[in-house]
């Protein structure tokens, strides 16, 4: 009996494709209306970027201007009154996140290559406590490390501070770099010494070109962290050494009204990891570097 159910439920027909055509509609709807919540915020940013008396309701009087973002860099408009201009905070990003993204990617690397090629006692041990270590909250670690820097008289250094954001990344940054370097085969590498190439020519010529990829996923991915972190700067640094993203947190602050200054701040310090992104895709053959990693 049970057979004689069971062979007749194997007969019944699959659903045909008119059948599931509407439950994919419905996805589809779904899917379009959470995207568009999503760009309801980045719909407001824009057009209050340029009105020149914005507001929360998109309905700012005085028409549209530029000057909102030509006023940032002036010494003449609000964001003066913070004690930093915008220019100068923009430039502290960029060398925070930039001293950041080189240190961590380097050491990354040169970390991940011995725990995918040597066979080194407690090897697991080792990626499992990478990997513990990446769950760390930061906040764990930023307040001794505030009292340490009060001790030896570190805070308001830049360099200091991207030491400790190199530690904090490298965790990460040291289990994808070995996830990388393990997608090249070791063929490669034996054929290369067989030729008669010491190890650092076989790095330079043979791993590192195949791991570029990669490389270039953890330099972007530590750009991007470094730079939209707020905590760690806004503990171990002060003004004029404050970077862009706790500027703007300030700008909100004492110049809540000036939406429009507001939105076009928020702009600028967005672009430049798309800039960033642009320019490093391109370099890297003009596709996602996701994409390249993954066949790196």
């Amino acid at each position: 009996m049970a057979q004689a159910i069971s062979a007749r439920r194997n007969e019944r027909p699959a659903p045909s494709a008119q059948e599931k055509k509407p439950a994919r509609w419905r996805w589809n709807l779904v899917a379009l209306v959470v995207g568009l919540l999503f760009l309801v915020p980045f719909f407001w940013l824009i057009v209050t970027a340029f009105q020149r008396y914005g507001g929360l309701n998109l309905t700012g009087g005085g028409g549209y201007t530029f000057g909102n973002f030509s006023s940032l860099f002036g010494k003449t408009t609000a964001s003066a009154d913070i004690g930093e201009g915008v220019g100068t905070a923009l430039l502290n990003s960029i060398w925070m996140s930039g001293g950041t993204m080189i240190i961590t990617t380097v050491v990354a690397l040169i970390a991940g290559y011995p725990l995918s090629r040597f066979s080194i006692p407690g090897r697991n041990a080792i990626v499992y406590a990478i990997v513990f270590v990446t769950g760390l909250p930061i906040l764990a670690i930023v307040i001794p490390t505030y009292d340490i820097f009060v001790t030896y008289n570190l805070v308001n250094s830049i360099p200091w501070t991207i030491l400790f954001l190199t530690a904090t990344s490298l965790p990460f940054a040291v289990w994808m770099a070995k996830n990388f370097i393990d997608t090249v085969p070791l063929e490669l590498e034996e054929a290369a010494a067989t030729e008669g190439a010491n190890i650092f020519n076989t790095l330079r010529r043979v791993t590192i070109p195949l791991v570029a990829p990669g490389a270039t996923v953890i330099a972007f991915y530590t750009f991007i962290q470094a730079w939209g972190n707020f905590f760690v700067p806004f503990i171990l640094l002060q003004s004029p050494r404050l970077p862009a993203g706790v500027t703007i947190y300030q700008f909100f602050g004492e110049h809540s009204t000036n939406y429009s200054g507001l939105a076009a701040f928020s702009i600028v310090f967005t672009a430049v990891p798309v800039i960033f992104y642009v320019i490093i895709s391109k370099r890297n053959g003009g596709e996602s570097l996701f994409a390249g990693a993954i066949r790196g």
